[in-house]
């Protein structure tokens, strides 16, 4: 009886779920105005996602490069000096709009339909350039008040979701020691600042290749700290 029961609750939800579509229907993740379609943005909003994907940028600290700027492996004219202690920045795109706007959506309201889209055009970025450089995927995490208060860990879905794209494992061997205030606002000496031992790292890792995943990097400080 109880089967019947929740089989016909899933019913009742899924219509609801169609009929609220129909009078409310989805809206672009990216630009919040336009009806969305299966993969959470609108046509034009899809478009310049993709244009902003194709745009060049610097392996080290992932500054967009100009047309005529030399691509160098140790780093560009913008990196910061000392160069960070990761290897590479693997970005998909600049953050703007509509990126950026599919990723708020997704991080504070869990709008993971655009997710799916930019994690799997990441998998590709990775799989083409990185291919096999990798031996474990490892999330930025959060502390675990903001965790429980947002009751969704977005690093956490972005890293699962890739390692299953890459058949790579996924582990929770990084931890946030300290709740450290938003980085929203403050220039690179503050940032690094902010996150200065907020971390700390099982031994378990020691020697492997990490492929280190976050929503948003600006200067570098939380993953130079990771």
């Amino acid at each position: 009886m109880s089967g019947a029961v929740a089989q016909a609750g899933q019913h009742v939800r899924r219509w609801g779920a169609t009929v609220l579509d129909l009078v409310f229907p989805s809206v672009c993740s990216g630009c919040q105005a336009a009806p969305a379609e299966a993969d959470g943005l609108c046509d034009a909003c899809r478009v310049k996602l993709l244009s902003l994907v194709a745009l060049p940028y610097c392996l080290r600290c992932g500054q967009t490069r100009g047309p005529n700027v030399p691509v160098y492996g140790d780093g560009c004219y913008a990196c910061s000096t000392p160069l960070p202690r990761f290897a590479h920045l693997i970005r998909l795109a600049p953050y703007a709009p509509p990126l950026r706007g599919a990723i708020q959506q997704f991080k504070y309201h869990q709008a993971t339909a655009a997710a799916v889209l930019l994690v799997d055009l990441l998998a590709a970025r990775i799989s083409e350039t990185y291919e096999a450089e990798f031996d474990i995927v490892i999330p930025v995490p959060m502390f675990w008040s903001r965790r429980l208060r947002r009751r969704f860990d977005h690093s956490r879905w972005l890293a699962e979701r890739l390692g299953k794209q890459l058949q790579l494992p996924v582990a929770m061997e990084l931890k946030r020691t300290r709740n450290t205030p938003p980085q929203v606002g403050r220039n690179r000496t503050k940032r690094m600042k902010n996150v200065r031992d907020a971390f700390s790292c099982s031994s378990a890792v020691t020697g492997g290749r990490v492929l280190l995943v976050d929503d948003v990097t600006t200067t570098g400080a939380t993953a130079n700290e990771c």
